[in-house]
C-alpha cells in the first residue's frame, strides 16, 4: 500500500508540475504575443505620423518598392563604436533610410531593384526559387511571376515554408533550384564553408546564388572564434549576432568557395540623381553568383 501511495503521490506532484510548467509556458507565449502586438501598434502609429507629415513636403524622392513619391526618408540602423572607425556598407545608422509609406529600408530597395532588373526571376518560366529569411517586398515581387515555384526557408520555425539550417539542407535534393536568395544571412553563420557547400549543392548547373551582407571597405574579412559574447560581437562586427565582418576582399573570399561573382552597385548602374531620388546606399553591393565550371 505504501508503494502504491508513493507512486500516487509522485504522479500527483508530476501532474502539478506539468500544469505549472504548462501555465508558465502559456504566460510566456501570451506575453510574447502581447509584446509583438504592442510593437505593431507602435510601428503603425509612427508610420501614420510620418505619412501625415510627408503630405506637407515637396516630394522629390521616390520609393521603388511601394511606388510613392516621398518628401523624406527616415533614419534607421544600429549605432555602434565600430561604425565611427570604419565604413561598413549596409550597416550602421543611416539618415536617408526608411520609407514613411511602406517602412522598407535602403538595402531592401536595392535588393528589389537588382532582382527586378538584373535577374529573370520575374519573367522566366518554370523556374524554382528558394528564398532564405524572405523579405516581404522581394517575396511579393517573385510571387508576381505565375510561372515560378517559390519556396521559403528560415532557421526560426513558423516563419517560412521550411524550417532549415543553411549548413544542412537535407530537405532539398541536389540541383533543385534556379535561384537561391540569402540576403544578410551568411554573417550570422559560423560554419560558412558548410553553408556555401550546401548552397552550391542545391543549385542547378546554371543556377544563380543571390547574396548580400555588410561589407567593411577599409579592412579585410575578419572573424575570431574566440569572440562569443554579444558585447564582443557588437564591438568587433557591428551587431550582437554576427560572427564575422566581411571586408574589402569579399569578392575573393566568396569566389574561394568555387563561385563566380558578379557585383551590382547603385553608383555603377544609376546616375547620382537617381541614387539620391531612390534613397539608396550609393556603394551598396548585391552579388549574383554562379558555380564555377
Amino acid at each position: 500500500m505504501r508503494k502504491v501511495s508513493r507512486i500516487s503521490q509522485f504522479a500527483v506532484r508530476s501532474s502539478q508540475f506539468a500544469v505549472r510548467s504548462s501555465h508558465s509556458y502559456s504566460l510566456i507565449h501570451i506575453a510574447g504575443i502581447f509584446r509583438r502586438f504592442l510593437g505593431r501598434i507602435k510601428r503603425g502609429v509612427i508610420r501614420c505620423t510620418r505619412i501625415a507629415s510627408d503630405k506637407f513636403r515637396d516630394k522629390h524622392k521616390y520609393c521603388i518598392i511601394c511606388g510613392h513619391k516621398v518628401g523624406k526618408f527616415y533614419p534607421s540602423g544600429i549605432s555602434a563604436e565600430i561604425f565611427t572607425h570604419h565604413h561598413i556598407i549596409g550597416g550602421g545608422h543611416r539618415n536617408n533610410c526608411t520609407c514613411p509609406y511602406c517602412g522598407n529600408v535602403d538595402r531592401s530597395r536595392w535588393q528589389y531593384y537588382v532582382l527586378q532588373h538584373f535577374t529573370e526571376i520575374t519573367s522566366a518560366q518554370g523556374i524554382r526559387v528558394l528564398h532564405f529569411a524572405p523579405e516581404v517586398p522581394n517575396a511579393k515581387l517573385i510571387q508576381s511571376n505565375p510561372n515560378c515555384t517559390y519556396i521559403t526557408a528560415d532557421i526560426v520555425p513558423g516563419r517560412a515554408d521550411y524550417t532549415a539550417d543553411m549548413t544542412n539542407l537535407f530537405q532539398f535534393e541536389d540541383s533543385s533550384f534556379d535561384y537561391v536568395i540569402a540576403n544578410h544571412i551568411l554573417e550570422h553563420i559560423p560554419d560558412e564553408a558548410k553553408a556555401f557547400s550546401e548552397l552550391k549543392r542545391i543549385l542547378k548547373k546554371d543556377g544563380k546564388l543571390i547574396i548580400s551582407f555588410p561589407i567593411c571597405t577599409d579592412m579585410p574579412t575578419y572573424e575570431d572564434p574566440a569572440i562569443t559574447t554579444e558585447k564582443e560581437r557588437l564591438k568587433a562586427y557591428g551587431q550582437e549576432d554576427h560572427v564575422r565582418l566581411y571586408g574589402s576582399d569579399f569578392r575573393e573570399h566568396v569566389e574561394s568557395y568555387g563561385l563566380d561573382v558578379k557585383i551590382y552597385q547603385p553608383e555603377a548602374v544609376l546616375s547620382p540623381e537617381e541614387v539620391e531620388k531612390y534613397a539608396l546606399i550609393k556603394d551598396d553591393i548585391m552579388m549574383v553568383c554562379s558555380v564555377k565550371a
